[in-house]
């Protein structure tokens, strides 16, 4: 195989490849925060003898041998970097994917990548090279092509994060500067409820890795709410745009984007209403243990009130270095741990909550009533929400912190 590229009679560049014809199709990506095309991923479309399309990975699959395998990855890559620098769209990035047996033994065949940027005059700054991190198995390679890639002042970009093999070690030891999550995630949060609670985790995760988050597979509104809502930076998929040749016109769908802006905007609003509202009867209650306890009430006699309530499950106390003061008391409509999985972890005197959240904010803050993320309770086996309050002003050596938890569902 000794692919070629040619002008077609449409104006666009093509490669000839012994009976394929391979052409460029690209697909926009959008920025949240700038609500526009900030960037496109070249995608080869195929077609064979008989005019029949057919996947690209089909055509890469039928390749045995290593240098031809070569050949028709870099024939993609100056496919799609010819058509894009046509178009003269600085400073919009070009995503570009490379195959990873090439990413990783290309070099073996000379010098292509550098020498194209500079026949094409393209700032290797508008290059994202994206690399399947799943299918890099040598680290020492992963890395070496990523030197590379990066000493042409190309970004790099680890496609389909969050599939089968995906290593998260990785986010912490390569300095990837854009993390595409695989479309599995967006679809799996579609149906489980677990599933939409922890990606905006990851998504912060992968931020707090030093990198920029692209969601991909956006395709339907609803996707696009969980998206938006897990705080991602851009956004790929066919609800948005669908791979097309370039054209000065932004390839987009507006009013999808602005449709879910608004949609998340109004349940944020929602959401935040309806926090305020079931939490602010427990509050008054909570508010009034605390004046009890201040008094010098027993919690079990100062929390009676609060613990009748349908949301109320637990409550205990804290001294000033996280470490829980007594056993905890129970309410009426607690789940306990007792009959669970989780038995081993219910005894918890003495226990240390230093590292958790509603500690931490409540030390930071004094006197302010916290409320924390939903998370697993150990003491119930289900999913919680902490109230926490710092009391200040007290001896070290007496109750510091008063905590509450919450029954909590988002099914």
């Amino acid at each position: 195989m000794n692919p070629r590229i040619q002008t077609d009679v449409d104006g666009q560049s093509v490669a000839v490849c012994e009976g394929f014809r391979i052409r460029s199709a690209f697909q926009p990506i959008i920025s949240v925060a700038h609500q526009r095309v900030v960037g496109y991923e070249g995608l080869a479309r195929v077609v064979d003898e008989a005019g029949q399309v057919i996947p690209p990975n089909e055509l890469f699959g039928q390749i045995q041998d290593l240098r031809h395998l070569v050949a028709v990855d870099r024939a993609c890559r100056e496919l799609h970097l010819t058509n894009f620098a046509r178009m003269q769209f600085f400073p919009r990035w070009i995503f570009i994917n490379v195959h990873p047996l090439v990413a990783m033994q290309g070099h073996q065949f000379g010098s292509f990548f550098a020498n194209i940027l500079e026949e094409l005059r393209i700032d290797g700054a508008q290059v994202v090279i994206e690399l399947v991190e799943s299918a890099l198995v040598d680290e020492r390679q992963l890395r070496s092509a990523i030197e590379l890639y990066r000493s042409l002042g190309c970004l790099v970009a680890l496609d389909d994060f969050g599939v089968s093999g995906s290593q998260f070690t990785r986010l912490w030891r390569i300095d990837a500067d854009i993390v595409k999550l695989d479309r599995s995630l967006i679809a799996e949060a579609e149906h489980s409820a677990r599933a939409r609670r922890t990606l905006p985790s990851l998504t912060a995760m992968v931020h707090e890795a030093g990198s920029l988050v692209l969601q991909e597979g956006i395709e339907n509104p609803m996707q696009l709410d969980l998206a938006l809502n897990s705080g991602v930076d851009l956004l790929q998929g066919f609800g948005l745009g669908r791979p097309a040749l370039l054209s000065e016109e932004e390839p987009f769908d507006r009013s999808f984007l602005a449709g879910g802006l608004q949609r998340t905007s109004l349940e944020t609003d929602r959401a935040d209403f309806d926090l305020h509202q079931q939490i602010q009867a427990v509050t008054e209650r909570f508010e009034d243990m605390l004046v009890a306890i201040e008094r010098g009430v027993p919690i079990e006699q100062a929390a009676r009130a609060l613990l009748s309530m349908h949301l109320v499950a637990r409550v205990f106390v804290l001294d000033a270095a996280g470490r829980q003061r007594g056993e905890t008391v129970h309410g009426s409509f607690a789940p306990l741990a007792l009959h669970s999985r989780f038995q081993p972890l219910l005894q918890a005197e003495g226990a240390s909550w230093a590292k958790r959240p509603y500690f931490r904010r409540a030390m930071i803050e004094p006197g302010i009533v916290q409320i924390s993320r939903p998370y697993l309770s150990v003491a119930g086996g289900n999913l919680c929400r902490t109230l926490s309050y710092c009391r200040a002003h007290v001896p070290d050596h007496g109750i510091k912190v008063v905590c509450c938890d919450l029954n909590w569902s988002e099914d």
